[in-house]
């Protein structure tokens, strides 16, 4: 929008006199608030005045009470310097937005952030889920230290007496995922030999990974399938991973929750298949991180009573 004639003209030194004798009551505390004479302050409130063409204060025994309209002008432009100032500041515009910066996986916006629709949380808050951030824990310790993330819901957790740590879910039943076109879909239950026969597909630093298989008659089989999986991709998305064993022959380990997620909500041509009675998976955590020191803990606080509704 352009802005107008009067505006480009207007000299904004006069509103800095305009706050100061609002605030002091009188020409004289004013003046020694901006550091100039009584009689420069009381030329500036002349020339506002003709400005506006309206009367802006009125003269008392107990010194310049500012009208109705000087009011409204003084309160106007204090909203417009506040403005400026969180241009300053970046805290200072995210508080005053309610930015809530998140860092985690694919996993999370898709199957947690995605949920809180119900919560109405998009219209309090300004939620920015950055997922091009490495999950570690070091690298959360620094992201949240530092304040460039303000929560991380993550598999890793960082430790330490600065940070307050929330389960948000515990991931205990896992099935075996395969494309509705794979020979295994039509399958009961699988036994070891399909289980490390078809190649696998992994996410590397997410839900699944090959760490957490315990596997165990690691030599019941002396051929190629003797109990070490044949890893066919690895990535760190959740979408990705469904999409390859969606359009492959590939398998992929997954807490059954997100299975289903993903089958019904997202409608993945996959089936679930029960794991063989031999293998077994160690239970998986989800935790939420925050600094003690952030500014948005209480914000933060009632995003994660959301995503403790969603999850259970």
């Amino acid at each position: 929008m352009e802005t107008s004639s009067a505006a480009r003209e207007f000299d904004l030194n006069l509103i800095r006199v305009l706050d100061a004798v609002v605030n002091a009551g009188n020409a004289t505390k004013a003046s020694k608030r901006l550091n100039l004479t009584p009689a420069a302050v009381s030329l500036a409130l002349r020339r506002l005045q003709h400005t506006y063409n309206e009367v802006l204060f009125i003269r008392t025994k107990e010194g310049l009470v500012p009208t109705m309209r000087a009011r409204e002008i003084h309160h106007t432009y204090n909203q417009i310097l506040e403005l400026v100032d969180t241009t300053f500041d970046s805290m200072a515009w995210r508080k005053l937005n309610k930015e809530i910066v998140i860092c985690g996986s694919d996993i999370i916006e898709q199957c947690f952030l995605s949920e809180l629709i119900e919560f109405d949380a998009f219209e309090q808050y300004l939620i920015n889920h950055r997922t091009n951030w490495s999950r570690d824990a070091k690298t959360c310790r620094e992201l949240l230290l530092s304040g460039e993330a303000d929560l991380a819901i993550t598999f890793d957790p960082p430790s330490g007496n600065e940070f307050t740590q929330v389960s948000i879910e515990n991931f205990s039943q896992y099935s075996v995922v395969c494309s509705q076109h794979n020979p295994l879909s039509s399958l009961d239950k699988l036994s070891l030999h399909h289980f490390y026969s078809f190649p696998h597909a992994v996410i590397h630093n997410g839900a699944s990974s090959s760490a957490l298989i315990e596997e165990e008659n690691r030599q019941l089989f002396t051929g190629p399938y003797s109990g070490r999986r044949l890893i066919g991709y690895r990535g760190e998305s959740i979408n990705g991973l469904l999409s390859i064993v969606e359009r492959s022959s590939m398998i992929a380990v997954i807490p059954q929750r997100l299975a289903h997620f993903f089958q019904l909500q997202r409608n993945y041509a996959i089936t679930l298949i029960p794991l063989p009675d031999e293998i077994s998976i160690k239970p998986l955590a989800l935790y939420a991180v925050w600094s003690q020191q952030n500014k948005f803990k209480n914000d933060i606080a009632s995003i994660i009573a959301m995503l403790q509704s969603v999850a259970h």
